[in-house]
């Protein structure tokens, strides 16, 4: 009979107060754990914009110079530039405000379409030297920026000898 009495005090489960604290040691686990979920969840958030931001600046700038290799007239200001193609007249323009850089072109019609080419643009300066057109895209997203450059001579000012 004492075997029977020992049995049943060794097998005794868990009190409340020990419950009670690893309740409070998992809550305290998982608020860590959804806390840096979320701080990675944000950074990663930042990074895709940062990204999405500087790619399509390197697209505009890639499209811009290929313009200005094919231009017939092209004319300079410091924030946005007027081209002539073979086909129709573009204006690249910067909006400061809204940190978006723009292309104005006409849409066949008689009419002019605007869309925008970047945003988080912070700054844009064209420049040029009367041969060639240079060109600074500033791109900033968060603590992130990046800075593009470029440069093209219009291909029909160039002299054969």
């Amino acid at each position: 009979m004492s075997r029977i009495v020992r049995l049943k005090q060794t097998r005794r489960g868990l009190s409340l107060i020990e419950v009670m604290i690893s309740l409070a040691i998992m809550a305290v686990l998982l608020t860590a754990v959804a806390s840096s979920f979320m701080a990675s969840t944000a950074v990663i958030d930042l990074n895709d914009t940062f990204f999405r931001a500087s790619q399509a600046a390197r697209v505009s700038m890639n499209q811009i110079m290929s313009t200005l290799r094919q231009c017939k007239t092209v004319q300079v200001d410091s924030h946005s530039l007027d081209v002539t193609t073979a086909t129709d007249q573009r204006s690249y323009d910067y909006d400061s405000t809204n940190q978006i850089l723009t292309l104005t072109m006409s849409d066949g019609m008689g009419g002019t379409l605007t869309q925008p080419l970047a945003h988080n643009v912070t700054n844009v300066t064209f420049s040029t030297d009367t041969k060639t057109v240079s060109m600074l895209i500033t791109v900033a997203v968060g603590n992130n920026t990046i800075t593009l450059s470029g440069s093209a001579m219009p291909r029909r000012s160039i002299a054969y000898n």
